[in-house]
């Protein structure tokens, strides 16, 4: 009775575990491995508590440990693998799958034993009774040997990965001895015991070797000083097996990926970023297997970027022997440095430069165009004078004479007027005259300026102030980009019927305004737009200068620290946003 209760708390200690490998979130090798060893387990327990069950019955014992030495004979073979796949991080065992030919063999000689009692002579469930056969010794010292190797193995990765005088490494000296040393001393008839022991004393030795690599982290594929070293870095680092499984992490690493990730030890790190596609895993993967290969270290710069998480991180990537002198890869050290803010000084100082270039660029312009239209108005206003002349003279003309001397003057007033708006455009763009403005004020004075240009080319424009916003810089400058927009988006109707311009200003976040600017007259073609902002460009022909967006884009950047961007949809329309910080 008593071994019965035995064995019945045994199977549900087995199930537990089974239970507890199930719940598991990463089911690598190591995880199956242990699986099929606690299946094993199972079935030599499952066979002997039915032995007891039918011991008083006509049922000879031996056919319930027909059962129950299916699990025995096929424990010390997952003993091994889970060793093998221990000490050398997951490596693939198709190597040693040879080693599942031999149980098969063993079951063939048991389950014929009748024949030729080669495993047992005499049975018996108390063993000192029992009289094995020749074949049952061959088969002990096979399963002895592969119990001792596995022993061994799992020892010495033990002590590799986390010391000498470590719990895990101790739970591995006692879970591999219990059973060998018991069974040793029961099997030479030293002590007296029953088969219902084995089980129980293989269950110790899997509860030991389960609690020493899943529980207490034997895993860890760190080596000690080296942990010691790494847990005083502030950047964050993460140690990887082979298959991705997270072996351990500082609180770096969870302070800066928290946001990102839902980031537990024995998670995998390949799975989460497979999962959230924050960076290129393919990328990731290719340098881990070249610092494999290579053996040395391997830098590069990664943007992490999901759901409220934007970061540049400089990652160094580090192959982990298990000595300094062995090519035996056992793992991956990843260390981060955040490089955000880096990454954002470049690009605020890149941009202000490009913002000094474009001035300095407009400055000249506004030079060049100063000296061309006083060039050009000179021999233009002498021409002028020259037709009011030839107008006043006494002498009759005909009216054909009359139109050619109007046409004259017509083209030269119109040279004029093109001179001095193109001065007036450009003119005082190297200098500031910041004031606190409302923008309603502007867009108030823009209606009217607009009016003509909107009128000939059949639009009209809709005024939406959602919020009177004040901000700094000069409103006579604002007034130019806007109105620059506003002409822009009525010629792109070209004259057909029904365009309409909207112009809506409303807050927008981080203290911020936002002017939009909206046009429904069939969008930027997709060669133009990437060069809008950056090249003095236009697409009206001899009727633009090209100057309207350059110039807008550098107004918004160098007077109001502000922003300008655009969004096109061909056959659709066009918005462009200007955002400002508000006063």
């Amino acid at each position: 009775m008593i071994n019965l209760i035995c064995l019945i708390i045994s199977l549900l200690v087995v199930l537990f575990m089974e239970y507890r490998l199930i719940k598991k979130k990463d089911k690598g090798l190591l995880f199956k491995e242990f699986f099929a060893l606690f299946i094993c387990l199972n079935i030599h327990i499952f066979g002997l508590i039915l032995q007891l069950i039918f011991v008083n019955t006509n049922i000879p014992p031996i056919y319930f440990d027909y059962i129950a030495y299916f699990g025995v004979f096929f424990t010390p073979v997952f003993f091994f693998f889970i060793s093998h796949t221990f000490k050398h991080s997951n490596v693939c065992i198709n190597r040693i799958k040879i080693l599942l030919l031999f149980p098969l063999i063993w079951i063939i000689v048991l389950w014929t034993n009748d024949l030729h009692h080669l495993f047992f002579q005499q049975y018996s469930t108390n063993i000192q009774e029992v009289i094995y056969g020749p074949f049952f010794y061959i088969y002990s010292a096979y399963s002895y040997l592969l119990i001792f190797l596995a022993m061994v193995n799992l020892i010495v990765a033990s002590m590799r990965k986390s010391g000498f005088f470590s719990i895990q490494t101790c739970l591995m000296v006692l879970g591999g001895l219990v059973p060998i040393v018991v069974n040793i001393f029961g099997t030479l008839k030293i002590i007296s015991m029953t088969i219902y022991i084995t089980p129980i004393l293989f269950i110790v030795t899997s509860i030991c070797y389960y609690l020493a690599i899943f529980k207490f982290k034997a895993l860890n594929i760190t080596p000690v000083a080296f942990k010691t070293v790494i847990n005083t870095m502030s950047d964050a680092y993460v140690v990887i097996s082979d298959d991705g499984t997270i072996a351990e992490m500082n609180k770096t690493f969870e302070n800066k990926f928290k946001e990102a990730f839902d980031i537990s030890k024995d998670d995998n790190l390949f799975k989460l970023i497979e999962n959230t596609k924050t960076i290129s895993l393919k990328k990731l993967k290719e340098n881990i297997d070249k610092t494999r290969k290579t053996g040395k270290i391997v830098t590069d710069e990664y943007h992490f970027v999901t759901k409220g998480f934007d970061r540049y991180f400089e990652v160094d990537i580090h192959p982990i022997s298990a000595t300094s002198n062995s090519k035996e890869y056992v793992g991956t050290l990843l260390l981060f440095k955040d490089i955000t803010q880096h990454k954002e000084d470049i690009k605020q100082i890149e941009e202000k430069q490009d913002i000094i270039v474009k001035q300095g660029q407009l400055v000249s312009i506004g030079e060049l165009a100063g000296g061309v239209a006083h060039d050009i108005n000179t021999p233009i206003s002498a021409i002028k004078t020259g037709i009011l002349m030839l107008d006043q003279m006494g002498c009759a003309k005909t009216d054909e004479e009359k139109e050619i001397l109007e046409r004259m003057d017509n083209c030269a007033t119109k040279i004029i007027n093109i001179v001095n708006s193109m001065r007036n455009q450009i003119r005082n763009l190297g200098s500031d005259n910041n004031v606190k403005f409302k923008i309603s004020d502007v867009i108030n004075d823009i209606k009217y300026i607009t009016f003509h240009e909107l009128k000939k080319n059949n639009a009209e424009i809709v005024i939406d102030i959602k919020d009177d916003l004040e901000v700094n810089g000069d409103p006579t400058k604002l007034g130019q980009v806007l109105t620059n927009l506003v002409v822009n988006a009525a010629q792109a109707y070209a004259g057909k019927a029904g365009g309409k311009v909207e112009l809506v200003v409303e807050k927008a976040p981080k203290s911020m305004a936002l002017i939009k600017v909206i046009d429904y007259a069939g969008g930027i073609d997709e060669e133009i737009a990437p060069y809008i902002f950056k090249n003095i460009l236009t697409t009206k022909g001899t009727i633009g200068t090209g100057l309207g967006l350059y110039l807008a884009y550098s107004v918004i950047k160098g007077n109001f620290n502000g922003d300008i961007t655009f969004d096109s949809e061909k056959g659709e329309g066009t918005t462009f946003y200007i955002s400002i910080p508000r006063a």
